[in-house]
């Protein structure tokens, strides 16, 4: 199915918006083939900005003269339990035409298994021209020597996907790489326009229709409320029963960029915590048969329904449309894991069953789909951040930024409502906010997981988005109203955003570059107390003065004219105090900007050069 002209003004308005918010990229709004890549890469791993800036890196022939066949993007994602490899083609048409051919889908997929995963079937010449991509893997690797290696492959379009009348040749390639995807977590996915239409709407691609067969023993082994519409706002329909185990490991196998949890990717605990390593051991025991009795089971949603009652002793098959797990994130995750483990999948026996309700809501009835999720489990169906999306002080900080003529996007892909000259999200703006401002966390923003943790509701929250007497009694940098919030707010993105703007313009090495971009928070918290005096009175003068476009866009400017000046010291300063911990603790570049010492010892650093004649604090 083709995108619409509706649909390609939205993506186009969404790539646009992420070149206007990002100067520092040096991409202009309309050139779109080259914000693609960013856009889709964002959306499929939840990245930051700034995350996916600096991890997407681009071997195409035609963008860098490298020779790396049908590979045009790579990105290394560390999550802990996992180093994965993800690697992408795309297919960029302007007119949004044409669609996923499965001869070439197949040849991708083949040279990216045999290069990552089976080396010793290509010749030198061809692994050469992959070598920077497996020498970047293999770093990563040996930097989190117990994640497990995992390579995706994505071949991305921006017009159709894989036509119906293709779609067996499709299950024929994912039967051919079936072995590797359970011994080594190799997968492969295609998209058209409009997966990432969706991508960018719902946070996901749309669910198929899918059958489950719940298990029917005897003749009540099944619990089936037919309410039907009702005025209320209750469900359709529920459906309980049990559900053997494969049924749901073959949903997150068929699923696998995990369209089942929506943006649950960042939330499953990993096979290492105490309540996934019990489901575990108990799948993969003598007593595996408890397990359904032992499991608090899975909950799912879906827009429909339809239930075909089933002779005496058969299964009962439920049919589900557009459907998500809302409940049991961590339970189907950890069983996907006892059967593909290759440690453990000899011990998997597959005759496990765990209790399944399925709920058929309404599309429109989103009251009680919200509460559900909250009561069952609010963080597998949304990320925290979306969760605060709606708190007063987001919409607050929203308004008061439209006075400055600022857009503070607090939910992703918001409608700005009108021509501002700065944009911003709420996540943006925070991590700049206490990089800036916070002593010694800009360690913690080089930590995907520390990032999103901010959002969470907890002190970290609570001391940036608050103002007043609302503050925590500890609060690091207090603001006495919501404006002045804002106005420091606009002083460290601004800081941060010059910063990185300083580093595109003024480092003509690519590698030098990169580094740099890294250590972008550290040179914004730099800047700032080499130029804290300066700083403060601007924020203070904006504070007490009318804020409108005009006297925000003069503070901005203000701002940015300490970071330019700032900006040869402050790098000459971070380079000397880098040299420094790295002879003094060992490692590289990356293990000390994930060091709450080096912070410490760059802190230090820059007030010691002040101390000696350096720049006014």
């Amino acid at each position: 199915m083709k995108l619409n002209e509706d649909q390609i003004a939205y993506l186009e308005g969404q790539m646009a918006r992420l070149a206007e918010r990002n100067p520092s990229w040096k991409i202009q709004p309309g050139d779109y083939k080259i914000l693609f890549p960013y856009l889709v890469a964002q959306k499929l791993t939840y990245l930051y900005d700034d995350e996916v800036f600096e991890l997407l890196t681009s071997v195409d022939n035609q963008l860098t003269g490298k020779e790396e066949e049908l590979l045009d993007h790579y990105l290394i994602l560390d999550t802990g339990e996992e180093v994965q490899l993800k690697l992408f083609q795309f297919k960029f048409r302007e007119k949004y035409d044409g669609g996923v051919s499965t001869k070439d889908l197949y040849a991708f997929v083949e040279r990216m298994n045999k290069v990552f995963l089976h080396g010793d079937l290509q010749d030198e010449k061809t692994l050469e021209a992959f070598k920077e991509v497996r020498d970047a893997f293999e770093a990563a690797l040996k930097t989190n020597p117990k994640g497990r290696a995992r390579v995706h492959c994505f071949y991305i379009v921006n017009g159709q996907n894989v036509s119906p009348s293709d779609s067996g040749k499709l299950e024929q390639i994912r039967t051919a790489f079936q072995g590797d995807r359970q011994t080594y977590g190799f997968t492969f996915e295609a998209y058209g326009g409009l997966d990432i239409f969706n991508l960018c709407v719902h946070g996901r691609v749309p669910i198929q229709r899918e059958v489950l067969e719940l298990e029917c023993p005897a003749e009540k082994a099944f619990l089936h409320l037919n309410i039907g519409p009702n005025p209320n706002g209750m469900p359709i329909q529920v459906v309980q029963g049990f559900v053997n185990v494969n049924q749901l490991i073959r949903l997150v196998d068929r699923y696998s960029n995990n369209e089942l949890f929506e943006r649950n990717v960042r939330l499953f605990l990993g096979v290492k915590k105490d309540v996934n390593r019990r489901i575990i051991e108990t799948i993969t025991s003598n007593h595996s048969s408890w397990f359904g009795f032992m499991n608090n089971g899975v909950s799912i949603t879906a827009d429909n329904v339809v239930v075909n009652l089933p002779p005496s002793g058969k299964k009962l098959r439920v049919m589900v449309d557009n459907m998500q797990i809302i409940n049991g994130c961590q339970t189907v995750n950890a069983l996907y894991h006892a059967k593909y483990d290759p440690s453990l999948k000899d011990k998997f026996q597959g005759n496990s069953n765990v209790l399944l309700r399925i709920y058929h809501i309404d599309p429109a009835n989103q009251p009680f789909m919200e509460a559900l999720i909250i009561a069952t489990n609010s963080q597998n169906a949304i990320r925290a951040e979306d969760l605060v999306a709606n708190d007063p002080p987001q919409q607050e900080l929203e308004a008061e930024f439209r006075k400055a003529g600022v857009a503070y996007e607090r939910k992703e892909g918001s409608p700005n409502g009108g021509r501002f000259w700065l944009v911003t999200t709420k996540e943006s703006a925070a991590m700049a906010f206490i990089a800036v401002f916070w002593e010694d966390f800009a360690s913690k923003l080089r930590n995907s997981a520390s990032r999103r943790e901010i959002f969470r509701k907890g002190d970290e929250y609570l001391e940036i988005f608050s103002w007043g007497d609302d503050q925590p009694e500890a609060t690091r940098y207090p603001s006495e109203t919501i404006k002045h919030r804002a106005v420091q707010m606009l002083a460290a993105v601004q800081i941060d955003g010059a910063i990185r703007e300083m580093i595109a313009d003024s480092e003509r090495d690519r590698r030098r570059r990169g580094a740099l971009r890294k250590a972008a928070y550290f040179l914004a918290r730099a800047v700032y107390l080499q130029n804290r005096a300066g700083i403060e009175a601007e924020i203070k003068s904006l504070n007490a003065a009318n804020l409108n476009q005009s006297s925000a866009q003069e503070f901005s400017q203000k701002i940015k004219n300490l970071v330019g000046q700032s900006y040869p010291s402050v790098v000459k300063i971070f380079d000397q105090a880098m040299q420094a911990y790295v002879q003094a603790e060992g490692g590289d570049e990356d293990a000390a900007l994930k060091n709450t010492a080096f912070a410490k010892a760059l802190e230090k650093a820059v007030k010691g050069k002040q101390g000696k004649g350096g720049s006014s604090t």
